[in-house]
């Protein structure tokens, strides 16, 4: 019984959520110190790479990168097979 109560409590210390991005900026507004924001900004933006284009069952992200930009679509399995086969 005591595991399950360690182990509940360490997922429970996981789960927490520091300060909101708003209140770390109106801190940061009041001290002058944005480095907090900056660091959650960054944090943000890895999770976005991380988690990426969410594409439905069938399909698969394809992305080009031009002149440093990178867009990115779902295509169908099946048709980008076929492209890459040169059907």
């Amino acid at each position: 019984m005591r595991v399950v109560l360690i182990l509940t409590a360490c997922l429970l210390a996981g789960c927490a959520s520091g300060p909101s991005l708003e209140r770390l900026e109106e801190k940061a507004l009041v001290t002058g110190d944005w480095s907090a924001v900056e660091a959650r900004e960054r944090s943000i933006q890895r999770r976005a790479v991380r988690v990426g284009l969410r594409c439905p069952a069938g399909s698969i992200s394809y992305c080009e990168t031009r002149m440093a930009t990178e867009r990115c679509a779902c295509i169908n399995r099946k048709t980008l097979s076929s492209l890459m086969a040169g059907n």
